[in-house]
């Protein structure tokens, strides 16, 4: 099984497929597009028009939430039960939500668009708490990872997504201190920590400058 993952320069939506693929330890290869030079021709090549996109032995999936599970499911780290499994998703999509809002930040802070830029940050604040907040309270006491004995790809995709996060929102974990122990566990990871230190550098599109 071979797999490739096509997205744009940035961390955003690919980051946190870029973590399960590594935390798995499986190989895979990736095309980073630049999303100002090359991604306007190249948007005819997938059946959606959007990345990111893993390919599956020349088969196209998208949709990062999709993608992680599908890699947990194939790999041996997702939770079994299927009401478990969708409370998890639930809670990466609404985690995932709050990148929609953080791109709309991003695009109007390069547009110099002031108010809209603050309206949507505003907006990023606003429903990170909340997520934040119940995701907190979804981490068991007995082994600390999210609705399960075990880490699964929703500890990783949730540790990828907070590491954009933690640096755009000042205080985001404050008072969250099982969401930092899943962050710690998940960076310390070998893989991860290598891919942390080797990774490009913030895309000047996304970087925290003027939040």
């Amino acid at each position: 099984m071979t797999y490739r993952l096509l997205y744009l320069n940035i961390r955003a939506r690919g980051e946190p497929i870029r973590w399960v693929l590594r935390a798995l330890e499986v190989e895979f290869e990736e095309e980073r597009i630049d999303m100002f030079s090359e991604w306007g021709a190249k948007k005819q090549d997938f059946k959606w028009g959007q990345t990111p996109v893993l390919e599956v032995d020349g088969e196209q999936l998208g949709q990062t939430t999709v993608i992680c599970r599908y890699l947990g499911e194939k790999h041996n780290m997702a939770v079994e039960d299927p009401w478990i499994a969708s409370r998890l998703q639930e809670a990466a999509e609404y985690l995932h939500d709050v990148s929609t809002l953080a791109a709309f930040a991003f695009y109007f802070r390069i547009k110099n668009d002031e108010e809209q830029k603050e309206f949507f940050m505003g907006r990023v604040r606003e429903r990170a708490a909340v997520v934040v907040k119940n995701l907190e309270n979804l981490v068991t006491d007995e082994a600390g990872w999210l609705l399960s004995p075990k880490m699964t790809w929703v500890d990783v995709f949730t540790a990828a997504y907070l590491d954009q996060y933690v640096d755009m929102i000042d205080g985001l974990l404050e008072e969250a201190p099982k969401l930092q122990e899943i962050l710690g566990r998940v960076r310390s990871l070998p893989a991860i920590q290598e891919w942390i230190e080797a990774r490009p550098p913030l895309h000047e599109f996304e970087t925290n400058e003027g939040l």
